[in-house]
């Protein structure tokens, strides 16, 4: 084999490697959304509800993101730091300045606390993904009553997140598959009401119909 021969097998071989490389490495990131386009979930709860059943089987069940609970004058305040801080291209510097910047902004620690909501979901069904944060329980030890947040550890590790950003859910039949860590889907019936807890307060309610398990992260938008 000639010197030209070799260099060229040896540049097709480093190639392939590389182009292996970078499937598998976006395959890794990309598989939990994979798994939830193409894999279904078992169902892990059902309302016992009966006139929620009904409404539920005549709805259109809308995809919701958590940044869409968030009012649009307060979503711009969030972001301004939020999204800043998850740019990687940040210095250190830069980094300790924006945090200062974001401690002494009076907008950014109003939007921190907020109980404005968005009236756009009211009442609609909804199927939005979280992490469940227990509040009591029925006497067989299933999740009674709940908060569904955007990121693991919150209310529990790390502060609690502004209400508008906080689910309260009551749960007609108990929940008995809770593994904190995990997040799940919860499709139900939206509305706007404030509740109370020393875990945290919730600005949205959420008549559950259903919960599934959900494969992957359900917040990109923040730093927790």
């Amino acid at each position: 084999m000639s010197v030209f021969a070799h260099r060229k097998f040896a540049i097709s071989i480093l190639f392939c490697a590389g182009l292996g490389l970078l499937v598998g490495r976006l395959g890794a990131d990309s598989w939990p959304s994979v798994k939830n386009v193409f894999f279904t979930t078992p169902q892990l709860y059902f309302t016992s509800n009966k006139l929620l059943q009904e409404h539920y089987q005549k709805a259109k069940v809308m995809p919701l993101d958590w940044v869409s609970l968030l009012p649009e004058n307060e979503l711009d305040v969030i972001a301004r730091y939020q999204a800043n801080k998850l740019d990687k291209n940040i210095d250190m510097k830069s980094q300790i300045l924006l945090s200062i910047e974001a401690a002494t902004d009076p907008e950014y620690k109003a939007a921190l606390q907020s109980i404005n909501t968005v009236n756009t979901f009211e009442n609609h069904m909804v199927a939005i993904s979280g992490f469940i944060v227990p509040i009591d329980f029925h006497p067989d030890k299933t999740v009674k009553n709940m908060f569904l947040v955007p990121y693991f550890g919150a209310c529990l590790h790390y502060p609690a997140p502004p209400p508008n950003q906080i689910i309260f859910a009551r749960l007609d039949a108990g929940f008995a598959h809770l593994e904190l860590n995990r997040a799940y889907t919860l499709t139900g019936q939206i509305k706007i009401g404030l509740f109370e807890d020393p875990m945290g307060t919730s600005a949205y309610t959420l008549n559950v119909i259903s919960i599934v398990a959900f494969n992957g992260q359900p917040d990109d938008f923040r730093n927790h």
